[in-house]
């Protein structure tokens, strides 16, 4: 794990249990948990679905976590990791985010 404040790295590990509980494998948690709990804008959705589990919706540049969710199957943590991708990189994650997707049956 990267050096984080104390107090950020307690809440990385929060986070990495509670992405393992919901079915993230362990080295993905780990991974996911740190980018998500350093990306400001989705900050307090994160600490909301940390503390309640509770998924509000964290929208940036137009773009909606829960819109996400739902149009594209991601689990709630996928959605804010995205969110976060998008302030990250907003020219290459818009254009992710909202091409059409294929989908194979």
């Amino acid at each position: 794990m990267s050096k984080q404040k104390n107090g950020e790295t307690d809440i990385i590990e929060n986070v990495v249990k509670k992405l393992i509980e919901t079915g993230y494998k362990e080295g993905l948690a780990h991974s996911l948990g740190e980018r998500l709990v350093a990306s400001i804008p989705i900050r307090k959705p994160l600490m909301i679905w940390l503390q309640t589990g509770e998924e509000t919706d964290c929208v940036y540049e137009e773009i909606s976590a829960l819109t996400l969710k739902r149009e594209r199957g991601l689990w709630y943590p996928a959605a804010l990791g995205a969110i976060a991708w998008l302030h990250r990189e907003p020219e290459i994650a818009r254009k992710a985010l909202t091409e059409p997707t294929c989908i194979l049956e």
